[in-house]
């Protein structure tokens, strides 16, 4: 069970939300940040020292051409970490690190990720290697390893038994037995890509729909993602569009998945061809909008979030050409709300990998309510 908190949880929460702020904004003066955090002067004070002296920001020079004392400016150091993002798909591994302002020092693969458990450590042991190289010293502040999968379910993809992906999980965990890690979906770890280097940045309420071969997606609030019993909320492709419509890999009939996939898609060609505007067709892409409008329509009406993005692995004019679609898209709660109803990610086919590179610093630097609280010793 849960405890109350105590000074030193409150000191380490109140100081990712100091981080937060940074990581948001890019910089802040000690006004600033007191005013955007709601902490004393005095408390910004304290905590900017000791994020100062552990290295996690730094100081930029003071402002100029203002009245009075010139304020002295305080953002990310980027130099005092990097996280290491991994995306783990068909047996293969892709890799990217990036650095505590999210900028990337070292990417690379794919690299074959299978067999033995000392062959995939073989591998991991190249890209470690590889990535020290780029960093120049910089600590290692944490591992992010995703997989384009949902996680520890019962639905298993043709050819990829659910122990094989278990050997996988323990010779990541093996191997970077020392660090931070942690295991997410593609669509939960796109839309952490999202809220670091997208267009939600200042946003800590959407939710992402990611088109792939699959369909995925995520629900964030206040920052995180809902993760649900068993890791995968956010299932968004098993949306029942048509009771009557084709069969899936859940047991259902007429879920999203069979109109919006790339797999859909690569079925409703007459030959197999290269994903082109000229190659789509027309039937294909009408149903496939009017499976998104419901989709969308469903989504609203059950969370009422600030904004539905779309991204993935999808190419982006396929993802625009869905959008130019839903011009009028029907009532929802949410129709009435201020602002766009639907963006479209401008990230690309790497949101998945930037997004496994966030994870571990977006575990240092978001605020997260159950920090506050502490596990009860046990009887």
């Amino acid at each position: 069970m849960k405890t109350g908190n105590s000074a030193a949880l409150t000191r380490r929460y109140n100081r990712t939300v100091v981080l937060d702020a940074l990581r948001r904004s890019g910089s802040l003066s000690r006004v600033e940040l007191a005013r955007l955090s709601g902490l004393t002067p005095q408390g910004i004070r304290n905590i900017v020292e000791d994020l100062l002296e552990a290295g996690l920001v730094r100081e930029t020079g003071r402002r100029r051409g203002q009245r009075g004392q010139p304020q002295i400016d305080i953002e990310l150091n980027p130099e005092a970490g990097y996280g290491i993002g991994l995306h783990i798909s068909g047996g293969r591994c892709t890799y990217i690190a990036a650095n505590l302002a999210g900028k990337p020092v070292a990417s690379g693969g794919p690299h074959r990720f299978g067999g033995s458990r000392e062959a995939m450590q073989e591998t991991l042991r190249v890209i470690e290697h590889a990535i020290r190289e780029e960093a120049a010293g910089m600590p290692r502040l944490g591992v992010g390893a995703v997989f384009s999968r949902p996680l520890l379910s019962r639905w298993s993809q043709a050819g990829e038994a659910p122990e094989e992906l278990e050997e996988q999980y323990r010779a990541l965990a093996d191997f970077f037995s020392g660090d931070p890690l942690v295991f997410e979906n593609d669509a939960k770890a796109a839309a952490m890509a999202e809220q670091t280097y997208g267009r939600v940045r200042q946003q800590a309420d959407f939710l992402y729909l990611f088109i792939g071969d699959g369909i995925g997606g995520a629900i964030v609030q206040a920052g995180m993602p809902l993760r649900g019993m068993r890791g995968n909320a956010g299932e968004f492709g098993h949306i029942l569009i048509d009771p009557a419509g084709p069969a899936c890999h859940c047991g259902n009939r007429g879920c999203l998945h069979g109109y919006l996939s790339l797999a859909s898609l690569r079925a409703a060609q007459a030959e197999p061809l290269s994903l082109t505007p000229e190659t789509i067709p027309p039937r294909w892409l009408a149903q496939a909008a009017m499976a998104l409008e419901r989709a969308i329509i469903s989504l609203e009406n059950i969370f009422d979030p600030a904004c539905i993005i779309i991204g993935g692995t999808a190419p982006p004019w396929l993802l625009h050409s869905l959008g130019d679609r839903l011009t009028h898209l029907g009532p929802s709660l949410r129709a009435d709300g201020t602002g766009p109803r639907l963006e479209i990610s401008e990230i690309g086919d790497k949101c998945a990998l930037l997004g496994a590179s966030a994870l571990p610093l977006l575990a240092i630097t978001s605020p997260n309510l159950t920090t506050l609280t502490k596990e009860a010793d046990p009887p």
